[in-house]
């Protein structure tokens, strides 16, 4: 075994490393402060106190062989050349939903869907770079592609995704040093959760899991933060009709967020999950916590797949009025989504499909077959092309009310209920969605 004259910062925070830990967990095994376990990665030249040396001394001795074996490989070769390679460090790619076999870089397709014309900012990244100019491209690739989330089609963004995380996975496979290996962790769980997200617009909730498990594991080994990972994990159970799990994840991605559009998210997508789960209490709480939160988030281009603007915190806060049944509150989101259109904000089809028949159900409760119709009228004549998931989803949503018996015989519902069963009869199949 090999033996530590005198423990540095830096051979401390390799230790960690080798025995999987994080900062916390490695914290809690010493019996230290967290900020110390975090100030030996900040500053790897400070010696440590004698006590600590001793206590250094005595988990090295108490570990497991192959996390001496990897310790002794990390040092020797820092002490060469100040740089590590990517084994000494966990991957999270090996980490995969719970109750699961395989494992997460097996779910990773590669090139499963084949490239696109891929961005120009893609095509700008030189194949042999591993220096900061190579990362930066790829982080601007990425929050290009984000950006462009609401604008293209999901099978197109994500044709561009899938390349782009190829590319930080090939470079994490050659030498790095330790804070550009966790800058490449931190931009993989971004494109990660971006695939995630685009998957479950895709229909494909299985993989998205897969996809978003290993965005979260990444976050962590980055320590960086967790709450985009989360915020798609909490929409990916949402649609798996995991309504607990859901509504866990957004509590606790709502707990650990910075004063982000992701923030205000995640207590909307909280409420949403109460909501369906018939906890009405909760649900109204956690949509006071996002209009507390949006107050205090800087208004970003509401076009990126992070961001939440007003007229989606309408779409959440309808689907909570519509599980709850109160049809003024559907009325009331609908009005401020309207207000927020009429003064400029982006207008998503999708997101103003929901809110029209949003409002159409409202309608309908209230006892107003005509402005039911007069509300869904406008969506029936979207094309094929943008009749996605989500809107159909809410379609469905109106035509199975319209079968309750108190309708039995109503003028035009009838009609109205066959035009709905048409509407996404018509819908093109693999079309992408963006919502909840």
């Amino acid at each position: 075994m090999q033996v530590i004259t005198t423990w540095t910062g830096g051979d401390a925070d390799l230790l960690r490393h080798s025995l999987r830990m994080t900062n916390e967990s490695f914290a809690e095994y010493l019996g230290v402060a967290v900020r110390t376990v975090a100030n030996w990665r900040k500053q790897p030249e400070i010696i440590p106190k004698p006590a600590i040396q001793e206590t250094l001394d005595t988990a090295l001795e108490r570990a497991p062989d192959r996390a001496k074996a990897q310790f002794t490989l990390l040092t020797e070769r820092g002490r060469r050349a100040d740089r590590v390679d990517s084994p000494g460090i966990r991957d999270p790619h090996a980490f995969g939903p719970a109750g699961s076999s395989p494992s997460a870089a097996q779910a990773i397709p590669r090139q499963r869907i084949p490239p696109d014309d891929i961005d120009d900012l893609l095509a700008q990244l030189t194949v042999t770079s591993t220096g900061g100019d190579a990362i930066e491209q790829i982080e601007r690739a990425a929050i290009s592609l984000a950006e462009s989330h609401t604008q293209a089609p999901a099978r197109k963004i994500l044709s561009q995704v899938v390349p782009l995380h190829e590319r930080v996975r090939s470079l994490l496979g050659g030498r790095l040093r330790l804070s550009q290996q966790r800058e490449l962790y931190r931009i993989e769980s971004l494109l990660l959760s971006h695939a995630c997200l685009l998957l479950g617009d895709l229909n494909e909730n299985a993989l998205a899991e897969r996809y978003g498990m290993a965005a979260l594991a990444f976050a962590k080994e980055a320590e960086s933060d967790q709450a985009v990972a989360m915020t798609v994990l909490a929409k990916t159970f949402r649609w798996q009709k995991r309504f607990i799990e859901s509504m866990d994840m957004a509590c606790r991605g709502f707990a650990c967020s910075p004063n982000t559009p992701i923030r205000v998210q995640l207590a909307s997508q909280e409420a949403n999950a109460a909501a369906l789960l018939g906890h009405a209490g909760r649900a109204r709480e956690a949509l006071a916590r996002a209009e507390q939160a949006a107050e205090l988030v800087t208004l970003d281009s509401g076009l990126s797949a992070w961001s939440f603007p007003v007229t989606r915190q309408a779409v959440f806060a309808q689907s909570v009025a519509t599980q709850i049944g109160d049809a003024d509150a559907m009325l009331q989101a609908a009005a401020a989504a309207d207000a927020a259109w009429s003064a400029g904000a982006p207008k998503v089809s999708a997101n103003w499909a929901q809110i029209r028949v949003g409002a159409g159900i409202a309608h309908l409760l209230n006892g107003s077959l005509d402005g039911a119709v007069a509300e869904v009228e406008p969506v029936l004549a979207l094309p094929p092309s943008m009749r996605v998931a989500t809107v159909t989803a809410y379609t469905e949503r109106l035509r199975r009310r319209l079968e309750h018996p108190r309708y039995d015989g109503a003028a035009g519902v009838r009609e109205l209920g066959e035009r709905l069963a048409r509407f996404k009869a018509d819908a093109l199949p693999d079309t992408e969605s963006r919502e909840d």
